[in-house]
């Protein structure tokens, strides 16, 4: 026992039993080594706050700490590229995932689809509208270390016009590209274009690496803030960090994976299932599901726009019975556009004209024909089924589905307008409809501002031959600036509706379903434009 009071200390009451020991001053030993037990508990955890402040104050986070951002995340697409070369590869998929990703362009686009800075950091446009120079930002280089110059960006919009590439056809009106020096790139045009910098934004203004020599299809080289690290075709795309990005590195999303799904409605089951932090554009079967568990609070959902429109496209040429203007309004009086948008579960939403809500110009034309079945039977009332061999030809592909044709087969036959549907592969399709014009109604694609260009030409699908379209769509492309751009496009959009060479059933509104851990998720266009660095954490 005196070894135990050496190495302790004697107490206050002297030398006492064991059972003393193991009694009273086992109480106030027990007390005191709590008490020391709190102060360590105090201690350690003031070092870990600590540690943990000094970290964050570094910048330094954890990935799995509460309050850390995302490093890694997954965005489900059913949009499976076929391709890497944006060239070549007409698909959304493939510009969804590295279009300002990966690639740059020489404009950019805000999240309204505005032109803004991107390779260039401005420019200036000439009075006469048909010089434009662009002044390139400084220090800019490839993902390989190769420098980004103004020679980059001549060769780049060389190669896409002499090649044919994809929306070369965007560049049909440049006369001439040059540059003065290594920042200045000056492009000249045949005649104004006051869509050219639109152009610029999309795939006709990417620029590539003059000197990179890959194989475009398996693999990509870009000057954006992600590299491609992995492909497995038709499964994912993985795109990592580029570390030698010339810009302002992304800091919440450092990795992203395009995984892709057969069906939107699996897109939305991986989403619950947390595989998935995004899943984008859903499609209308998959918006019940999606719905019911954004209302348990389990994911969050986000509508944006689109360009995207579906038109049903009449044959107007002078052998069809819809080359009269008075039976193509009258069909637009008897649909019910607000019955047709609902059959998309809240992915759409109506559209009066050919310009979309995100196109400058855009006026709601949804007014000129409302949905009044009385007024179009009286209209169509001249145009006895006689006229046109017993009912109209509604053909159209299969991939639409059967419900939208039997939905305007029932909304024209009660105003008296026979129709017979068929539904047909995409090959009949471009024999029937596209070559011998075989038909009275069809469905098409449209997108905006960048098809409006195609009520001003007689050789178009529908065949819609308007003097005054064609005069006015003159004055559209003689713009010189922005002011007289929406001016003159918003009276030809006016001009093309009122003649209605197709009726305009609706327009994409894209969903975009997402989890808690993330915010600042893109909402428009979302098909073809799904950029990363603006995404953030909520984590």
């Amino acid at each position: 026992m005196s070894s135990h009071r050496e190495d302790h200390g004697p107490d206050h009451n002297g030398i006492r039993s064991y059972d003393a020991l193991q009694g009273g001053s086992h109480h106030r030993n027990g007390f005191i080594s709590f008490v020391i037990f709190l102060v360590i508990v105090v201690i350690l955890g003031g070092v870990c706050w600590g540690g943990w402040l000094l970290y964050n104050r570094k910048g330094e986070v954890f990935e799995h700490t509460i309050s850390m951002p995302t490093k890694a995340i997954s965005i489900a697409s059913t949009s499976a590229p076929q391709s890497l070369d944006l060239r070549k590869d007409s698909g959304k998929g493939i510009e969804q995932a590295l279009l300002n990703n990966v690639y740059e362009t020489l404009v950019s686009q805000d999240s309204s689809g505005t032109p803004a800075a991107g390779i260039a950091k401005s420019w200036v446009i000439s009075p006469d509208g048909r010089s434009y120079t662009f002044y390139l930002n400084s220090g800019m280089h490839f993902s390989n270390g190769d420098a980004l110059d103004a020679a980059d960006v001549v060769w780049s919009l060389k190669q896409i016009i002499t090649n044919k590439l994809v929306d070369a056809n965007a560049l049909a009106n440049v006369a001439e590209v040059s540059n003065s020096n290594a920042s200045t790139v000056t492009i000249r045009l045949t005649s104004p274009d006051p869509l050219l910098l639109r152009h610029l934004y999309g795939r006709a203004g990417i620029v590539y690496d003059k000197d990179a020599n890959i194989n475009y299809a398996t693999q990509a080289l870009g000057s954006g803030p992600y590299t491609v690290s992995s492909w497995k075709p038709g499964t994912k795309l993985q795109l990592t960090l580029n570390t030698k990005y010339w810009g302002a590195q992304p800091t919440a999303v450092t990795q992203a994976t395009f995984t892709y799904f057969s069906d939107a409605a699996a897109m939305v089951d991986a989403l619950q299932s947390k595989s998935v932090d995004i899943a984008t554009p859903l499609a209308p079967a998959s918006m019940a599901k999606a719905s019911n568990d954004a209302k348990a609070s389990k994911i969050s959902l986000v509508t944006g726009k689109s360009s995207d429109t579906l038109a049903l496209v009449f044959n107007a040429r002078t052998d069809s019975v819809l080359s009269d203007q008075r039976f193509r309004e009258a069909i637009r009086y008897m649909l019910d556009h607000a019955a047709i948008v609902a059959t998309q579960n809240g992915t759409a939403t109506a559209i009066g004209g050919p310009l979309s809500p995100l196109d400058e110009g855009y006026e709601d034309l949804t007014g000129l024909h409302p949905h009044n079945t009385a007024k179009g039977a009286q209209m169509a009332y001249y145009f006895p089924p006689s006229y046109y061999n017993g009912s109209l030809r509604f053909i159209y592909p299969q991939s639409y589905g059967s419900a939208i044709g039997e939905l305007v087969k029932t909304q024209l036959a009660a105003g008296g307008v026979p129709v017979t549907v068929t539904t047909v592969s995409d090959a009949d399709w471009k024999k029937t409809v596209e070559s011998q014009h075989a038909f009275d109604m069809t469905l098409a694609p449209m997108t905006g501002a960048a098809d409006a260009a195609t009520f001003a030409d007689p050789t178009s699908l529908s065949g819609y031959d308007s003097p005054d379209a064609q005069s006015e769509w003159k004055s559209v492309k003689a713009s010189r600036n922005d002011t007289e751009y929406r001016k003159s496009i918003a009276a030809y959009a006016s001009t093309v509706s009122t003649q209605s060479p197709v009726d305009w059933l609706y327009v994409s509104t894209p969903v975009t379903a997402y989890n808690h851990t993330v915010t600042n998720v893109p909402s428009n266009s979302t098909a073809e434009y799904f950029p990363l660095r603006g995404i953030g954490s909520a984590r």
